[in-house]
């Protein structure tokens, strides 16, 4: 934690720290245009791509694939389709919890006492959220229920979204935003090795969770008061930090005084409760640190002065956490930092559910932003807008961004030049709309470097450059440089096509700026790595037939890029104009080099490029699934035999010709019939979003068989190529929200009495429903195949799946399997027959088997007559659940 000991800033007017840190980086400045500026470029070395993104203060655990994470859940994704609990989720990969039992779990690589869990639950009937616990354990012991909302999440409609649940037509009606963040402080540090797990117990009651990421840290004890401080909960100030009262106006005393006084303003540990911004010039405010001092509330903000703009502002050590659940573009109370701000410091503070994190204002100057962590917002991260005077000598650089509700990041030269700023490391991660960067219009000598971008959700790219917005005609040049960007760009359901990883969009005017695209790395992008779009925006299979009108693209130069794994091109030119390219090198290239349909985009090879030259086509990915939202459909507090209303299901062809529907159907439980407004038949148009004939609905119910809750599929057969498109189904019968607890199905094998044919010494059968997937039931060894392990459960009873597991660093192997049941322990019938199932570890080492519907057996046996690892039978887990 940096020191706060000065009341001031250090003033920054001018390019040379800018330098000094892309120095420090290591980066290259900007070189002189030309052939030999090409050359050097290409010969420079490539860049690391570890070191782009921000030095985040914690380490990452993905729920789906970490090495060391394990869970009995459903493994989402990867899903790059808008509207899927997948497509939103870093890494486009994330964990479903449905029913007791069910978990997921994380081994800590170092020490840590703090975490944040990127989150999902789903919505409540009728808008607005639920409140569900979740357990936390600690190396198998009881730790605290997490408080998890839905509160924050779930917008529906055209832009700029409501609360009201409803599904509609894909250009606007596709319900989103579902992910939070929740964090907990443990009361000690854990070492590494510890075992952090999140499971669904009695009392839960949410239909299910859906878990992402787990952010590990440990966190420096709460910093001092500065020197010369003044304390805000001392007199004559007397600002209450228990959270009980509002104390805006005390706070705002306590600010003015430290002001006029010359004297920095210490916040002590605590929770602030505010209802209106807070107005800060000339004037230091340090907090305890992000885990201890936080402000919230009702329009909790820090708002700089307007034209002219606050100075000497220096705010650190803090976290904002709001209360926004939708946009609302006329209130500008609910965004963390608001306002005009000069030759100013903010650092090292925490937003969450705000509407935006940090809005500045022009005119501004020599604004630093930095060390912040910015997510679950309802509109941008960041955003420089020069509306009332220009941007200039910004730097923004070590944040971290995820799931913010349009640009991560922008600069928006509104009606004056965003000049000489820098978005220098920075990470942003998942932006629900638009781009993870955003540059509209600009000054000059702008540069984007360093930044790690991933998933882009919709109607944007990792770096989208454009005269758009109103924004002022760009004057360059503008380095993009050092970035990486992974699985950005996405299918655009407002034009029904891909959108690239870097993309120009010369919508209101010509783009002829100096730009320069240098030592980038664009990994896995669905669609293509550089896109130029056409002002025209025509839009689905229209894509082939371009005009050759409209504004232009033009002195743009690529250097030194590398690109990998691309669903369709490497360069999709749509626009009028042109780019000279060198020492760009691609692989892994879904359709061809070059998209080129007689838009008159010209590609000036200036040498040393490969793997995409020589390589065109005109036309989009001939693999293109249905599009079925939403990914997960859920019906709350249903009633035993009783139909829930029904929910609807849109399906779309995103294939650029018609598509063939076929059956669909659904899971036992759940019905699907034909929408009346909206029917589904036999085809679906081209991918089109003037053409409603390119999508249909469906409308499915739930009908409970039994208290609790019920897993199913819809399955959606059709479209070009691939297989056929599902849809997650989860019934309920909890009042959603309510003290119920979410019922079975619970792991049945906790309590049934295991044996097995034969045990080495030390594994007995009972080590196979310990709960402890590092212990393990193994066959004695010699005494060949078959071996069996049966579990008696005590009474007869339903049983629906099965999840088999085994020690989680053990290699791939495959286990030659047949469930058998019985009432009686003598007489065994086949339930599965024996089939070859692989334990790979790369999918946890775990196995799911689906019982047949009825499945009703005291007894359950595995015979199992193989097993490629090891010459004997072996299983850590054999878990049954109702």
């Amino acid at each position: 934690m940096t020191s706060r000991s000065a009341a001031r800033p250090r003033r920054r007017t001018s390019l040379p720290a800018l330098a000094a840190l892309l120095l420090a980086a290591p980066l290259a400045v900007l070189p002189a245009t030309g052939a030999h500026a090409a050359a050097a470029a290409t010969a420079a070395p490539a860049a690391d791509a570890q070191r782009a993104g921000a030095d985040v203060p914690f380490t990452e655990e993905n729920a789906a694939t970490s090495p060391l994470a394990r869970t009995n859940g459903t493994v989402l994704g990867p899903d790059y389709r808008y509207g899927t609990l997948a497509s939103e989720a870093t890494g486009r990969t994330a964990v479903q919890l449905v029913g007791q039992g069910r978990y997921v779990s994380f081994t800590l690589t170092r020490p840590a006492n703090a975490v944040d869990f990127h989150y999902a639950l789903p919505d409540s009937l009728h808008g607005g959220g639920i409140d569900a616990p979740l357990e936390l354990y600690v190396d198998g012991k009881a730790t605290t229920a997490l408080p998890l909302t839905s509160q924050f999440s779930w917008l529906y409609g055209t832009y700029p979204f409501s609360n009201n649940p409803s599904v509609g037509q894909p250009d606007g009606q596709v319900p989103h935003d579902f992910y939070n963040d929740v964090r907990y402080h443990f009361d000690r540090t854990l070492p590494a090795g510890t075992v952090v797990r999140l499971q669904v117990d009695p009392g839960d009651n949410a239909p299910w969770y859906v878990v992402n990421t787990a952010d590990f840290e440990e966190v420096a004890p709460p910093a001092a008061r500065p020197a010369g401080y003044l304390d805000a909960t001392a007199a004559p100030y007397g600002v209450d930090n228990t959270g009980a009262t509002d104390t805006t106006t005390a706070l705002q005393n306590a600010i003015d005084a430290a002001s006029a006084s010359g004297r920095g303003l210490y916040l002590p540990p605590g929770t602030y409760t505010l209802s209106r911004p807070l107005n800060v010039d000339n004037v230091a405010i340090a907090g305890a640190g992000e885990w201890y001092t936080v402000l919230t509330g009702h329009n909790v903000s820090f708002a700089g002065k307007q034209n002219p703009p606050s100075t000497h502002v220096d705010i650190s050590g803090l976290a904002i956490f709001g209360n926004v659940d939708v946009r609302d573009d006329s209130n500008s109370a609910d965004t963390g930092f608001n306002g005009g701000f000069s030759d100013s410091r903010i650092s090292h503070v925490w937003i969450q559910n705000e509407k935006v994190g940090a809005w500045i204002i022009g005119p501004s100057t020599g604004l630093t932003l930095d060390h912040l962590r910015i997510q679950d917002t309802t509109a941008d991260g960041i955003n420089l807008n020069a509306a009332d005077g220009p941007v200039t000598h910004a730097l923004v650089t070590q944040d971290f961004l995820r799931n913010t509700q349009d640009d991560g990041l922008a600069l928006w030269a509104e009606n004056y030049g965003d000049t000489d700023d820098a978005l220098v490391h920075n990470t942003v991660d998942s932006p629900g709309l638009a781009n993870n960067i955003g540059v509209y219009g600009s000054g000059a000598d702008d540069v984007v470097s360093g930044n790690l971008l991933q998933d882009t959700v919709t109607r944007g790219g990792g770096i989208g450059i454009g005269q758009r917005f109103g924004s002022v005609p760009m004057s360059g040049p503008l380095l993009v440089t050092g970035n990486t960007l992974v699985r950005t760009g996405q299918w655009d359901p407002g034009w029904d096509y891909g959108v690239g990883a870097i993309w120009f969009d010369p919508q209101q005017g010509d783009m002829t700026a100096p730009v320069e695209i240098r030592d980038n790395d664009i990994l896995d992008s669905p669609y293509s790595a550089f896109m130029f779009q056409n002002s025209n925006a025509y839009v689905g299979s229209a894509v082939t037939t371009p005009p050759s009108a409209g504004y232009s693209v033009s002195n743009v130069t690529l250097d030194g890029n590398r690109v990998r794994d691309v669903g369709s091109y490497v360069f999709q030119g749509q626009a009028p104009g042109s780019v000279t390219v060198s020492g760009t090198h691609a692989s892994g290239i879904g359709v061809a080099g070059v998209f080129s349909c007689g838009a008159g985009f010209q590609i000036e090879d200036a040498g040393g490029n490969s793997g995409w030259q020589g390589s065109t086509a005109c036309g989009m990915p001939a693999r293109s699934p249905l599009w079925a939202y939403p990914g997960t459909t859920t019906f709350e507090a249903a009633t035993v035999r009783q139909a829930t209303p029904p929910q609807k299901v849109v399906v779309m062809n995103t294939a650029a010709t018609a598509a063939a529907l076929g059956q669909v159907s659904a899971s036992p439980g759940f019905t699907v019939s034909a929408d009346p407004q909206h029917p589904c038949g036999a085809t679906l148009d081209a991918a089109s979003p003037t053409d409603p004939s390119a999508w249909c609905v469906l409308d499915v119910a739930f009908t409970a068989q039994r208290q609790g809750v019920t897993e199913g599929t819809l399955t959606v057969p059709g479209g070009a190529g691939g297989a056929p498109t599902s849809v997650r189904l989860v019934g309920s019968t909890d009042p959603i929200g309510g003290d119920g607890g979410v019922a079975p199905p619970s792991n049945l094998a906790l309590n049934a009495t295991l044996t097995a044919s034969s045990a080495l010494s030390g594994f007995p059968a009972s080590n196979a429903n310990d709960g402890n997937d590092g212990s393990y039931w193994e066959s004695q060894d010699g005494t060949g195949f078959p071996q069996t392990l049966t579990a008696d459960l005590g009474t007869t009873q339903q049983e629906r799946t099965i999840t088999l597991t085994l020690p989680a660093g053990w290699g791939t192997r495959t286990e030659t399997i047949e469930v058998l049941g019985s009432n009686d322990g003598s007489t065994w019938s086949t339930l599965l027959p024996s089939t070859g199932y692989v334990f790979d570890p790369t999918a946890g080492n775990t196995v799911n088997l689906t019982l047949p519907a009825g499945t009703d057996e005291r007894f359950l046996q595995l015979s199992i007559t193989g097993n490629t690892g090891w010459p004997a039978a072996q299983l850590s887990e054999f878990e049954i659940f109702d």
